[in-house]
């Protein structure tokens, strides 16, 4: 254990005989630092928060589901598309077009190797943005996604944020669901339609049934030379009357039903089939709640481009300082790293300075043995 002191000790002695070279070179590798601190070009960094949307955001696209009478888009799936959308490969690689910085490659470039300069530029893009989704939620419940992105110009970081990844993605989710809403609404005024078609064509097919019915009938009672009700009938004639026995109506009741049934497809006007000069006839009663319902669909306006799917905390603000390089930092660094070099070399340079002391030691010891073996050889010859 006192060894250990003592050689301790005796190190400490060497280490500081030596302080000028630790010294020298801690200001050196301190001085290096200091200079790559400043020469380094600044990256600048700008960030926003974005939330699950409200319900007043939400709102145009839940009125125009109401009224198609179909489930409503949450808040949470409408927050989640635009999140595909704002991390899809698409929308970063339009972003990377949009904001001029695949041009400023091309132009960089002149040409040469352009595929391999775009992919190494897009790749770097990709590093400078990121968007993380948290899984905390706030109190009203909802999830957010923190977007950064850094750029060594202090301007653009923010402009990319606020002027094309977030417009990218929120047109991109509205596009979407805009289309989805076409799609269902489509859908629903191609069954109302075939609804509407179903009850004209059972009301066509109906009228010419009976039509021919009663035409059958005033043929037989014309025959038999019927033309009012006989004096005496059964009866049961009110209970039993069909198409079998309807020519005891006689003849002029007769033709006048059919002169009625012939005539009452013109009094209707069928949405199906409209007619010039119909506007004034009355529709079918089971058309019209269709009828009514299928105009309204017709008239929906369902373009949801100014649809909000999502809350923006507040637009990403050009960045006041940047976050690289830091310079205070690596100027400790510069410290601490110029330190452990100096002490790294004095220690060295004691161990071969100690090397060489016990080498001379070495030399010396066997310089006496044979000084002393030869004088030993010299009093033997002398006895």
């Amino acid at each position: 254990m006192q060894d250990d002191e003592i050689d301790l000790f005796e190190l400490g002695e060497k280490l500081w005989d030596r302080k000028w070279t630790i010294i020298a070179i801690t200001a050196f590798i301190s001085v290096l630092a200091v200079m790559a601190a400043m020469l380094l070009p600044p990256t600048w960094q700008a960030g926003t928060r974005i939330y699950t949307p409200t319900a007043a955001q939400m709102a145009p696209l839940h009125e125009i589901q109401q009224e198609m009478d179909i489930g409503q888009t949450s808040a949470g799936a409408a927050f989640s598309l635009y999140y595909r959308y704002l991390t899809a490969p698409s929308t970063l690689h339009a972003v990377f077009e949009s904001s001029g910085l695949a041009e400023l490659i091309r132009k960089e470039t002149g040409g040469k190797h352009l595929d391999a300069a775009l992919s190494s530029g897009f790749k770097a893009f990709q590093d400078d943005l990121s968007i993380e989704r948290r899984d905390e939620e706030k109190e009203d419940g909802g999830h957010f996604v923190t977007v950064t992105y850094e750029s060594g110009d202090q301007a653009f970081a923010a402009k990319l944020i606020n002027n094309y990844l977030l417009p990218t993605a929120r047109q991109r989710t509205a596009a979407e669901l805009s289309s989805n809403i076409k799609i269902a609404l489509n859908q629903k005024i191609s069954g109302m339609s075939r609804r509407v078609s179903q009850i004209e064509n059972r009301f066509v097919e109906t009228n010419a049934l009976k039509t021919m019915q009663i035409g059958e009938a005033l043929d037989t009672a014309k025959a038999g030379g019927i033309r009012g009700f006989p004096q005496e009938l059964p009866r049961d004639i009110g209970t039993n009357i069909d198409s079998g026995t309807m020519f005891v109506l006689g003849s002029d009741v007769l033709a006048k039903l059919v002169e009625q049934h012939v005539n009452e497809l013109e009094r209707y006007k069928f949405i199906s089939r409209p007619q010039e000069n119909d506007s004034d006839r009355p529709m079918l009663g089971e058309v019209i709640p269709h009828a009514l319902m299928l105009q309204r669909l017709q008239s929906l306006d369902v373009q949801l481009d100014d649809l909000q799917p999502v809350v923006v905390d507040e637009p990403a603000m050009v960045p006041a300082s940047p976050v690289k390089p830091k310079k205070k930092l690596i100027a400790v660094l510069g410290v601490v790293l110029g330190g452990m070099l100096g002490v790294f070399v004095a220690l060295v340079q004691i161990a071969i300075a100690s090397r060489k002391e016990k080498q001379r030691q070495t030399l010396d010891e066997m310089s006496s043995s044979q000084m002393m073996s030869r004088e030993q050889e010299m009093e033997a010859l002398r006895s």
